[in-house]
C-alpha cells in the first residue's frame, strides 16, 4: 500500500500497537460527546552497507527508512486510526517507493475498542495481524525483514494488510479469536504475479486466528490460524481461485528473554513454487541490562530455496531515542527464482547458477518515537 491501496498485500500497514504510543492528546467535545485526539509516530534514520546494496548506489544506502504520523481520535468505545508515512533513501533512483512520496498507510475504524472481553470489530485499510509475530507498517522485529515478511521473494505471511473487515472476540484478556475478510482488485497481484481474469470477491479472502498470551500465567504464548486468499496466476498456470495458508506457533516470554518458533504452510500457488512450501521462523531475544536488548532471527523457505539470519541489538539510551545495529545475511540456493536466472549482485558477481550464495549487510538505525 506504499503508493496505492491496491498493493495491500505486498506492503505493510500500521499495526494498532503503534497507535497506542501517541503521547500528545487533545480533548474536545463534538455534539455534546467528548472526543480525545491522540498523535504519535516514529522517524527512522538508517545507514546500511554490504553486497545487499547495489553498485548503482555505491553498495550502501542512507536516509529515512520509514517515518510515520498517526492521528487517533477516540470517543466512547470507538477509535479511528489514520496514518501517513514516507521513505526517503539514497536508493530511490532504483526503488521508486524510496524517493520520498508521502502516502496513507492506514485508515480504519475500531468499534468496541479497549474491551478486555467480548466482541469488537474494525473496518478500513488495516493490518491483518495473521501469525505469531505479525506487524503492520512498522515492519519486522529486525532491521532486515525475514522470509515471513517478504525477504528473498517470500510471501509476506506476517505482513499482510489492506482494505478489510475484521472481528475479534476476547474470551479472556489473554485469549482471543480474530477473523476477517478482505478484498483484492485485478491489479493486485500476490507476491509479484498478476491475477488472471478478474479481481476477487470479498468472500474469496478470509482468515481465522486463535491467539493465547501468557497462558495460565506461565509466560507461554501461542497462535494457530488458517487463511484462504485469491490467486489468479503463478508459474504460468491460471488459478482464479482461493488457496490456503496455515500457521502455528509457540513462544515463551519472561522479563528478560523471549524465544519462539512458527511454522507457516503455503499452497504452491501462493508461495509461487512448484509444490507446497513451508516457512520456518525462529526468534530469540534477551535483555541483559536495562535499556539493552540483543536479538537473533532465523527464517527458512524450503521450496523457496532461501534462508535468512539476523543478529543485532538495541540500546534505548533516551526515553524517545533508540539505536539499533544489525548484521544480516541471506543464503540463496539455485532453486530460488530471484537468483536462478543469474542475478548480478552489488559487487558485480553473477550467482544463482549452482550451489548457494550469500548476501550480507551491516545496518544501523536511529529511531525517534513521539
Amino acid at each position: 500500500m506504499a503508493s496505492s491501496l491496491v498493493k495491500c498485500l505486498l506492503v505493510s500497514s500500521l499495526c494498532p500497537v503503534l497507535s497506542t504510543i501517541a503521547l500528545a492528546d487533545t480533548s474536545m467535545t463534538v455534539a455534546d460527546t467528548p472526543v480525545v485526539v491522540g498523535m504519535g509516530g516514529f522517524i527512522r534514520a538508517d545507514y546500511g552497507t554490504g553486497d545487499r546494496y547495489s553498485n548503482l548506489v555505491g553498495k550502501d544506502v542512507l536516509g529515512i527508512s520509514k517515518a510515520a504520523l498517526a492521528i487517533t481520535p477516540t470517543t466512547e468505545d470507538i477509535k479511528g486510526v489514520f496514518v501517513i508515512g514516507t521513505t526517503a533513501l539514497t536508493d530511490g533512483n532504483i526503488n521508486p517507493d524510496h524517493n520520498g512520496q508521502v502516502g496513507i498507510k492506514d485508515a480504519y475504524i475500531i468499534v468496541g475498542y479497549n474491551k478486555e472481553v467480548g466482541f469488537s470489530f474494525s473496518a478500513g485499510a488495516q493490518p491483518l495481524l495473521f501469525g505469531l509475530k505479525p506487524n503492520g507498517y512498522p515492519g519486522d522485529s529486525s532491521l532486515q525483514g525475514n522470509i515471513d515478511y517478504g525477504a528473498a521473494g517470500g510471501f509476506a505471511v506476517s505482513n499482510q494488510a489492506g482494505p478489510s473487515l475484521i472481528g475479534t472476540y476476547k474470551f479472556t484478556p489473554d485469549m482471543s479469536i480474530r477473523f476477517g475478510m478482505f478484498d483484492l482488485a485485478k491489479s493486485n497481484g500476490l507476491n509479484g504475479f498478476s491475477t488472471a481474469n478478474n479481481g476477487s470477491k470479498i468472500t474469496d479472502n478470509y482468515f481465522l486466528l486463535w491467539r493465547g498470551n501468557n497462558l495460565g500465567g506461565s509466560g507461554v504464548y501461542a497462535t494457530a490460524g488458517a487463511e484462504r486468499t485469491y490467486v489468479g496466476a503463478s508459474n504460468g498456470e491460471v488459478f482464479d481461485s482461493s488457496k490456503g495458508i496455515y500457521s502455528v506457533g509457540v513462544g515463551y516470554k519472561q522479563s528478560i528473554f523471549d524465544i519462539s518458533v512458527e511454522g507457516m504452510f503455503l499452497d504452491a500457488a501462493i508461495a509461487n513454487t512448484q509444490s507446497k512450501d513451508t516457512y520456518i521462523r525462529v526468534h530469540g531475544s534477551v535483555a541483559p541490562a536495562p535499556d539493552w536488548t540483543i536479538y537473533a532471527d532465523y527464517s527458512n523457505g524450503n521450496k523457496l530455496g532461501a534462508s535468512t539470519y539476523r543478529l543485532g541489538g538495541n540500546w534505548q539510551f533516551r526515553r524517545h531515542l533508540g539505536f539499533t545495529f544489525e548484521y544480516s545475511g541471506d543464503n540463496y540456493s539455485s532453486s530460488n527464482s530471484l537468483y536462478a536466472g543469474g542475478f548480478v549482485n552489488g559487487s558485480g558477481a553473477t550467482f544463482g547458477q549452482s550451489g548457494s550464495k550469500n548476501v550480507q549487510s551491516i545496518d544501523l538505525r536511529l529511531t525517534m518515537t513521539y
